[in-house]
């Protein structure tokens, strides 16, 4: 039997990315079907470990072939990045971006070795980009970069609803601007191009139905509202209708989240990323999760943030980040390392 190796990187050390990343590493259920390796600082590790009712034995080990043993063990490895140990709590610093961005500089640098199957993320503050006086928008744009991606984008799931954004992390007033038929369509395409690729198969392999949303409200109202629906987004839709796709839209943004979770359609493009994300942050933690695509190897993250208002306290939830290792050990399935 092969296990895929998942390489986890704690995220921000003043969050609650090394409390659930600790807690989902622990979970024996998770354990038996991939081998983990934890990326960041051990003392910060050791910290969220002693949040746990039974803290886990941890490792640090000094390169990643060490972490295939280990994880035959009971110990969780961890492959150490440099840092403090310790760490202004709920906020961001130079020192807590710094130690975050690490953690992710050598997952990517292990996923091109093709050393590791896939990369948790743990949940970082996008602020630490700037503090460094990095031009990236987010970790995705960051692995991409770091790893040569050309088409990295981001797709989030919601209680077996697939979505995904035109305009994802940039200024509210650039979003319109985004909205073109060429990018409209593009992301029509790649969403149902990934629902087929999931190794569950939706609708046993056939194009499952996808709704695309409305920028304006009431879907522009034949134009008095706004004409991005008719300009843009309409024929999008029929050009991906017209390739055999079971496209819908624009559906107004109100309802169509409302639809979805009914059951009418498995997968939503949404304009922009607020229009995507208050829906899928209504949905209970466990229900949800955010999917890198386009990276080197299977890639995904939580779906929230740093919760720097309940960190270190020792109720952070991992239910979502659970989802997304659930999620990545079942895409890494095709390319696991013999245990």
């Amino acid at each position: 039997m092969s296990r895929p190796l998942i390489a986890m990187t704690m995220g921000d050390p003043a969050g609650i990315g090394p409390e659930i990343v600790v807690a989902a590493a622990s979970s024996p259920v998770i354990r038996s079907r991939c081998q983990l390796l934890l990326l960041g600082d051990p003392v910060v590790y050791a910290r969220a470990a002693a949040l746990l009712p039974k803290p886990p034995a941890l490792r640090v080990i000094a390169q990643a072939q060490e972490g295939l043993e280990a994880a035959n063990g009971q110990a969780i490895p961890i492959l150490a990045t440099d840092g403090s140990g310790c760490y202004p709590q709920r906020a961001v610093t130079l020192a807590s971006a710094r130690a975050m961005l690490a953690p992710l500089d050598i997952a990517c640098d292990l996923a091109l070795a093709g050393r590791i199957d896939g990369i948790i993320s743990g949940p970082l503050n996008k602020e630490a980009f700037s503090l460094l006086g990095l031009g990236h928008r987010d970790e995705l744009d960051y692995m991409a970069a770091r790893t040569g991606a050309v088409d990295a984008w981001i797709l989030g799931i919601m209680r077996g609803v697939w979505v995904t954004s035109v305009a994802e992390h940039v200024p509210f007033r650039e979003i319109a601007d985004r909205i073109t038929r060429e990018n409209v369509f593009g992301r029509i395409l790649a969403l149902a191009e990934a629902m087929q690729r999931d190794a569950a198969g939706h609708n046993q392999g056939k194009p499952a139905p996808i709704a695309v949303a409305a920028l304006n409200a009431h879907g522009g109202e034949g134009g008095a509202l706004g004409t991005e629906e008719i300009t843009e987004i309409g024929p999008a839709v029929a050009e991906a209708r017209a390739r055999g796709l079971p496209v819908t839209g624009p559906v107004p943004a109100d309802t169509v989240f409302a639809r979805a979770l009914a059951g009418e359609f498995t997968g939503v493009v949404a304009m922009y990323h607020d229009q995507a994300n208050i829906a899928r942050k209504l949905q209970p933690m466990p229900e949800r999760l955010t999917l890198f695509e386009g990276l080197p190897v299977a890639a995904a993250t939580t779906a929230h943030g740093v919760a720097y208002d309940i960190a270190w306290q020792g109720h952070a939830d991992p239910g979502s980040l659970l989802a997304a290792l659930d999620m990545v050990i079942r895409m890494a399935k095709g390319r696991a390392r013999p245990s």
